[in-house]
């Protein structure tokens, strides 16, 4: 494991990670190994901070989807058959080959995402670990029910595992999700084809790799490209009986007709725009810190999760907005593998577009007012990288798109209230019900927010994120299904056979 001390320069993480994405680029794997994908056709994989080129990975088509696919399901019969045991013991060694190179993972992470090192690829990487051993953990938890019948009668049900299962995952926070997404598949007894996202390829490949070394060859396969040809054909290859997908709503609502002709069950965890409510009893210095979290700054903002609208009451909401535009300007923004860093860059330049056009938008709408950021940092080292600095906007219509639509990036609405009944019915105003949060020392306000707001994930007076056994997912166009529970792994990656024995024939 690589020493994680300051020692190590930025410089020299950057280097090490070039010459490990020159390593993969071009390969898949399947067959139980890393091999050269089938295809001649590419893409380029860039580091977000200085968008420079570092590597490229296969623009898979239909014959890389097909030998992925015949490798899972050549394996499915010998993984589905083991004992529910020695599937936990592989998942258990597969984790801890991952931890064995956490580190360094972390680092190719940072490099391909913008993802700061220090305050987030790292833990993720750790995450991720987390995640496989919880699963593993719960193997033997895959069973069915004895139901009382009729006398002498014996009727039962069955867990059965589904099959193959496509999984395809964002780049935002890869790591974590490539971990969600085969950890119940694999414990319950599936294999799994997974397509990496184009911008963040690298990283998950190098943990399909590590993989190899402990799993049973095809249980595990690994392909790139891009969504509307390697992702449709994975998701419409009949031998696939379950796709779960990470990413925006748009995208999934294709995926679930991708999936339709033949009747795939389908794992959607997508969009959000999520409120974060304070009310009048909160001490301000909290409720700074509040919005802040919210904001998902180690993210740049790029989380499903993140509390880009927030609603302060009237009473706290200019001593709140001062303490939060004062909190902001403390964050390091800079190379994502340097150890000061706490801030990185946006993950593409299309995404960094998309986040200008709706800050432009913002601007030409009248009343609105830009309180912090609106523009790309004034560092001339930060000059060549997709960086943007945190922006706060109020006054902004909340039918406006920049209140209705994910953005996706460092971008959040405040707004005063004073009618609670008033504000939760704007927070359930939108098309999304992924995530939502309360802050109040009143508990009767608090129950009352979760019993009335739309949305899948709610906290109170804290701003945790999705990991092992929180159960995760939304309603509305925020998705279908849960992740991360053992019910969620029950329900999406297994299915239930019904059986009655009735030991006397005369009868």
């Amino acid at each position: 494991m690589l020493d994680i001390s300051e020692a190590i320069s930025p410089v020299q993480r950057a280097e090490a990670a070039a010459t490990e994405a020159k390593r993969l680029s071009g390969m898949v794997v399947c067959e139980g190994r890393l091999q050269a994908a089938l295809t001649d056709h590419k893409f380029e994989v860039d580091n977000p901070a200085t968008a420079r080129i570092i590597g490229h990975a296969p623009r898979c088509g239909a014959a890389d989807v097909d030998r992925a696919v015949a490798s899972a399901s050549a394996a499915f019969a010998g993984w589905r058959h083991l004992t529910a045991r020695d599937r936990a013991a592989f998942l258990v060694k597969a984790a801890a080959r991952l931890e064995s190179e956490a580190e360094a993972i972390a680092q190719l992470s940072a490099f391909e995402t913008g993802n700061a090192l220090a305050t987030q690829t790292r833990g993720e990487a750790a995450t991720m670990v987390d995640i496989l051993r919880f699963f593993a953990g719960l193997a033997g938890e895959v069973k069915g029910q004895t139901i009382p019948y009729l006398d002498g009668r014996l009727l039962f049900t069955k867990r059965e595992p589904l099959g193959v299962v496509a999984a395809i995952i964002p780049w935002n926070a890869p790591l974590m999700q490539l971990a969600s997404k085969i950890g119940p598949a694999l414990a319950a007894g599936n294999t799994v084809v997974l397509k990496t996202a184009e911008q963040a390829p690298l990283a998950v490949l190098r943990c399909f790799e590590l993989m190899q070394e402990v799993l049973p060859p095809g249980v595990a396969n690994c392909i790139s490209g891009l969504g509307e040809e390697a992702g449709r054909l994975l998701c419409e290859h009949p031998k696939v009986r379950k796709v779960t997908f990470t990413g925006s709503s748009a995208v999934g609502v294709k995926i679930l007709h991708y999936a339709a002709d033949k009747l795939a069950p389908v794992t959607a965890e997508l969009g959000g725009k999520n409120p974060s409510v304070f009310l009048p009893d909160m001490d301000p210095t909290a409720a700074a810190d509040g919005v802040v979290r919210g904001l998902r700054l180690q993210r740049q903002g790029q989380s499903c999760t993140a509390g880009t609208r927030v609603y302060i009451h009237d009473s706290l909401y200019d001593e709140v907005v001062e303490r939060v535009l004062a909190i902001i300007p403390t964050f390091r923004v800079g190379d994502p593998l340097d150890e000061r860093t706490q801030v990185g860059s946006i993950i593409s330049k299309s995404q960094l577009d998309r986040v200008e056009r709706y800050v432009h938008m913002a601007r030409q709408t009248e009343g609105a007012r830009i309180l912090t950021g609106g523009a790309r940092p004034q560092d001339p080292a930060l000059k060549d990288g997709y960086f943007y600095q945190t922006t706060l906007i109020e006054g902004i219509p909340h039918a406006s798109q920049v209140c209705q639509d994910e953005i996706f990036g460092p971008v959040a609405t405040l707004a005063r209230w004073s009618d609670f009944e008033a504000v939760i019915q704007e927070a359930n105003d939108v098309k999304f019900g992924l995530a939502a949060t309360v802050w109040t020392n009143d508990l009767s306000k608090a129950f009352q927010f979760i019993e009335q707001v739309d949305a899948g994930f709610v906290q109170v007076n804290q701003y945790a994120v999705a990991e092992a056994n929180i159960e995760y997912g939304g309603t509305k166009m925020s998705g279908l299904g849960k992740e991360l529970s053992l019910e969620s792994m029950l329900h999406h990656f297994t299915w239930s056979k019904t059986a009655i024995i009735n030991p006397n024939i005369s009868a």
